[in-house]
C-alpha cells in the first residue's frame, strides 16, 4: 500500500483530528485569561494556577461532584430516599436530584487522571467542558459526510464546534451541562437516520439501539432531553403518513407475500426503526432514570412557556425576566448565536432546496445546443449517447438518490426548526439548541452543492479549492467570534472573593447562614461551605422580593427582620400566613408590618389589625420571630451596585398590578484637585463638587442648549475617612442624590435615584453602616463586605 492510498484511508480520521484540534484549542485559549493585563492574571487564578470559573452554576456542579466523590451521592444527605442539598435554599434545602452525567464523567476523569498524576478537581472541571463540547464535531462530520460528502461533513463539523452560543457556554472555565447540548442531539438524530435507511436488519438494529442509548445518556445530561425523543418519534410518524398515504411511496409495504407479521415488520425499515427506537428509548430511560422522567415533561413544557410571564404562579415577581438567558432574543441575536448570516441562511434554505429536489427527477440533464449530425455505426452512436448523458448529468450525493430520503429530511428539519423556533420566543437560552439543526442543515446543503461545483469547474483541483473557499467564508464568522470571545473572557470570581469566603469558613460556626443577592450563591456554598438562603437554584421564588426588600428599605429593623425570617424558616412564615389570608398582596403587607417589631407587638398587629386568632398568630410568629435563630450574615459586593436596578425593582414590587420600579447607582472614581485651599472634584458620571473649608457644594453637570448646567441633588451625602460629615437635603425637586466617599486624596462619586439615598444597601455599602445598631461590620476584602446581623 503506497502513501497515497494510506492517506486516503486515513482521511476521515485526519479531518476529525484537525476539526477537533481547532475547536478545542480555541476553547482552551480562555485559560490564559487574555482579557486582563498580564500583571493582574494571578488575581483571577486559584492557588493551583487554574482560572476561577467564569459562571456561577459551575460551582454548583463542582460542589455536587465533591459530594459524589466524598460519600457516593449528590447533595449532603438522603431524605426519604431522595438526595438532598442542605447548602442551598436554606433552611429547608432542596432536592439534589440532578442530571448526573456531568458529575459521573468529572468524577471518573478525576480518579483516572489522579491515578498517575496529581490534579485538583477544579483543574479537571476546567478542561472537561472544552473536551466534551469539541467532541460534537465528530458525529456532525461523520453524519453529514455519510449523507453527502467530506465537504458537507467538514462544514457541519466546524459550525457545530464553533456555534457562538454553544462556544460561549463550553469554554475552559464554564463547567455546566451545556457541553452536552449539541453532541447528543446529533448522535440521536444521526444514528436514527442512518439506521432507518439501512437495509441489513442487524446493522439497522445496532444503529437504532445506539440512537435509543443516546437518548438515555442525554436524559442523564440535561433536563429537557425529551424534546429530542419526541422529535424523532413525531418525524417518523409524520413521514410514514405522508409518504405512504399522500405521496404513495409505499414506505410501508403490503403484508401479502410475507410468511408472517414479524417477517413483514422486519422488512419495514422506517416503521421498524420508529417502533424499536420508541420502545427501547422509553424502557431505557424509564428503568434507569425512572418513569417519572416522562410524567415530568408536562411541567417542563409549562415552565418553558412561562419564562416570559411577569409573575410566578403566585403574585411574586418572575426573576427570570432579569436573567439574560431567559430574555426573548431578537432576530439578529439568533443569527449571531448560530454563527452568522451565512450559516443561518444555509441552514434554513436546506428545506426549500430539498423540496425542490423532491419535485424533480433524481438526475437532472443539462440541455445542449444541437450538434452536427454524423453517421456513425449504430453501436457507436448508442455508446456516444450514453457517454454524453453521463457527462451532462449532475450526480447527486447519496442523500439525493432516493426521494424518500428527501422527504424524511424535510420533515425532520421542518419540525426541528419550527419547534425550537417557538421556544426561542420563550428565552434566548434555546439558541444553543436551535443551532444544531441550523449547522447540520448548512453542512448538508454545502454537501449537496458540491456536484454543481464539480460540474462547472472541470479541473478537480480548482473545484476543490472553490469548495474549500466557500467553506472558509461560511466558517469565518463563527471562527472569528470564537477567537475574539476566548481572548476577552474574564472569570467571574477572584482572589478577593475566595479570601473572603475562606475567612468565613475559618471564623464562623458551621451553622452560619449567608444571604446576598442570588448571583454568587453557588460560589459561597462551594468555597465557604456555609448554607445560603438565596442562590441560582432558588432565584425564582418569593425570596427574590424579600432579599430585594431587605436591601431597598430604609428601615433597619425591617431589613434585619427579613433576614432573620429567611434564615430561620425560609418561606414557612410566608406560606403559613398566606394560608390564612388567601391573598399574597395582603400577606406581604402584613409581613412588612410585623417583621420590624418584636414578637409581642407582632402578635398584637396580627390579632387586632388583621383578625387572626391567637393560635393562628402564634403559628405565623414561630417562623417570622423564632426564639433561637441560627447565626446569619449579610454579604454585599461591588457588583450589586450595577445590579441595583434588578434587586430594587423586585424589592419595590407592587402586588396589585404586578409591576416594579427599579432604581440605579452610577459610581465613578473622581479626579480630585486642589487650588488655594479649594478642592475640586470631577467624575465621568457628571458629578462635580467643590469643598472650601466646611462649605461643600455638589451637583450633576449636564448640557442644555450648548451650555453646561448644574443640577442640584435631592440629598448630598459626604463621607470622609469613613465618617459622615454631611447628610442633608439640598433640593426637594431633584430626583437624583449624590454621595461622595472621600479617603485621603481619592473620592468615589455616586449618583443615585433619590429612592436609594436611605436604602440599607447605601447605608451599609457606601456609608459603612454609620448609625446602624443591628448590623455590625465583620470582615471585608476588596469590594466584598460581610455584616453580622442581630
Amino acid at each position: 500500500m503506497n502513501i497515497k492510498e494510506t492517506l486516503f484511508k486515513l482521511k476521515p480520521l485526519l479531518i476529525i483530528l484537525l476539526l477537533f484540534s481547532i475547536v478545542f484549542l480555541l476553547r482552551m485559549e480562555t485559560v490564559s485569561i487574555s482579557g486582563v493585563p498580564h500583571d493582574y492574571k494571578s488575581y483571577f487564578e486559584d492557588q493551583n494556577g487554574f482560572p476561577y470559573f467564569s459562571e456561577m452554576d459551575s460551582y454548583y456542579n463542582y460542589r455536587l461532584t465533591q459530594d459524589y466523590l466524598n460519600h457516593g451521592y449528590l447533595g449532603d444527605t438522603i431524605i426519604n430516599g431522595t438526595s438532598w442539598d442542605l447548602h442551598s435554599y436554606y433552611p429547608s434545602g432542596r432536592s439534589a436530584e440532578y442530571p448526573p452525567l456531568i458529575i459521573y464523567i468529572t468524577a471518573f476523569a478525576y480518579k483516572l487522571v489522579n491515578s498517575f498524576s496529581n490534579v485538583p478537581l477544579n483543574g479537571i472541571a476546567v478542561w472537561l467542558a472544552p473536551f466534551v463540547a469539541s467532541l460534537a464535531v465528530i458525529p456532525a462530520y461523520l453524519f453529514v459526510k455519510r449523507l453527502t460528502n467530506d465537504y458537507g461533513g467538514i462544514t457541519a463539523g466546524i459550525l457545530a464546534g464553533l456555534a457562538p452560543w454553544y462556544f460561549s457556554h463550553t469554554f475552559a472555565g464554564f463547567f455546566d451541562t451545556d457541553m452536552f447540548a449539541v453532541l447528543f442531539p446529533i448522535l440521536i438524530v444521526g444514528f436514527f437516520i442512518v439506521g432507518a435507511f439501512t437495509k441489513n436488519i442487524r446493522t439497522r438494529s445496532i444503529y437504532i439501539m445506539l440512537s435509543a442509548i443516546s437518548v438515555l445518556v442525554y436524559s442523564m445530561a440535561w433536563q429537557e432531553w425529551w424534546y429530542m425523543f419526541y422529535l424523532v418519534i413525531s418525524t417518523g410518524i409524520i413521514y410514514l403518513l405522508i409518504s405512504n398515504y399522500v405521496l404513495k411511496m409505499e414506505t410501508v409495504k403490503p403484508s401479502k407475500g410475507y410468511p408472517n407479521k414479524f417477517k413483514w415488520f422486519l422488512d419495514q425499515p422506517v416503521l421498524f426503526s420508529l417502533v424499536v427506537f420508541a420502545v427501547t428509548g422509553f424502557l431505557l430511560v424509564g428503568i434507569i432514570m425512572g418513569f417519572s422522567e416522562f410524567t415530568g415533561i408536562i411541567s417542563s413544557i409549562s415552565q418553558a412557556t412561562q419564562l416570559q410571564s411577569s409573575v410566578q404562579g403566585t403574585s411574586y415577581p418572575n426573576v427570570y425576566l432579569s436573567v439574560r438567558e431567559m430574555l426573548t432574543p431578537g432576530f439578529w441575536n439568533v443569527v449571531d448565536g448560530v454563527g452568522g448570516i451565512l450559516p443561518f441562511m444555509l441552514g434554513i434554505m436546506l428545506i426549500p432546496f430539498l423540496l425542490l429536489k423532491l419535485s424533480q427527477n433524481t438526475h437532472t440533464k443539462e440541455l445542449k445546443a444541437p450538434k452536427r449530425k454524423s453517421k456513425p455505426r449504430r453501436k457507436s452512436k448508442k455508446r456516444a449517447k450514453v457517454a454524453e448523458e453521463k457527462r451532462n448529468t449532475v450526480e447527486d450525493p447519496h442523500i439525493t438518490e432516493d426521494k424518500k430520503n428527501y422527504l424524511l429530511y424535510v420533515i425532520l428539519f421542518t419540525i426541528w426548526l419550527l419547534g425550537l423556533g417557538y421556544l426561542l420566543t420563550k428565552g434566548q437560552r434555546f439558541i444553543e439548541n436551535f443551532s444544531v439543526p441550523v449547522v447540520l442543515g448548512a453542512g448538508i446543503l454545502i454537501g449537496l452543492l458540491v456536484p454543481y461545483f464539480k460540474k462547472y469547474i472541470k479541473d478537480a483541483r480548482y473545484s476543490a479549492l472553490a469548495i474549500l473557499f466557500v467553506i472558509a467564508v461560511v466558517a469565518y464568522s463563527p471562527a472569528a467570534t470564537a477567537y475574539t470571545f476566548s481572548n476577552q473572557i474574564v472569570p467571574s470570581a477572584d482572589d478577593s472573593m475566595y479570601e473572603l469566603l475562606t475567612w468565613i469558613k475559618d471564623n464562623t460556626p458551621p451553622n452560619t447562614v449567608l444571604t446576598s443577592w442570588w448571583d454568587f450563591g453557588h460560589f459561597f456554598t462551594a468555597v465557604g461551605d456555609r448554607p445560603v438562603t438565596f442562590d441560582g437554584g432558588s432565584q425564582n421564588t418569593p425570596r427574590a422580593y424579600w432579599v430585594g426588600r431587605s436591601l431597598l428599605t430604609s428601615n433597619e429593623n425591617l431589613s434585619a427582620g427579613i433576614l432573620r425570617m429567611l434564615t430561620s424558616s425560609g418561606e414557612e412564615g410566608i406560606s403559613t400566613l398566606e394560608n390564612y389570608t388567601h391573598d399574597t398582596g395582603k400577606s406581604v403587607e402584613i409581613l412588612n408590618k410585623i417583621l420590624p417589631v418584636d414578637r409581642q407587638a407582632a402578635q398584637t398587629i396580627l390579632t387586632k389589625g388583621y383578625n387572626l386568632t391567637p393560635v393562628q398568630a402564634q403559628d405565623v410568629l414561630q417562623y417570622t420571630h423564632p426564639i433561637n435563630p441560627a447565626p446569619y450574615k449579610l454579604i454585599l459586593s461591588a457588583d450589586m451596585i450595577i445590579k441595583a436596578g434588578v434587586w430594587s425593582e423586585f424589592g419595590n414590587w407592587n402586588f396589585q398590578n404586578g409591576t416594579g420600579q427599579g432604581y440605579g447607582y452610577s459610581a465613578q472614581q473622581a479626579s480630585v484637585s486642589s487650588l488655594d485651599g479649594t478642592v475640586a472634584i470631577h467624575a465621568q458620571n457628571g458629578i462635580v463638587a467643590q469643598i472650601n473649608g466646611t462649605q461643600i457644594t455638589a451637583g450633576l453637570a449636564y448640557t442644555q442648549n450648548n451650555q453646561t448646567q448644574i443640577m442640584a441633588p435631592h440629598k448630598l451625602i459626604v463621607i470622609k475617612n469613613n465618617q459622615i460629615v454631611m447628610n442633608q437635603i439640598v433640593s426637594n425637586q431633584s430626583q437624583i442624590s449624590i454621595l461622595l466617599a472621600m479617603d485621603n486624596n481619592s473620592c468615589l462619586a455616586v449618583a443615585m435615584n433619590r429612592e436609594l439615598e436611605s436604602s440599607m444597601f447605601t447605608r451599609l455599602y457606601f456609608e459603612n453602616g454609620a448609625g446602624l445598631s443591628r448590623f455590625k461590620f465583620a470582615h471585608s476584602v476588596g469590594g466584598y463586605v460581610v455584616w453580622n446581623v442581630n
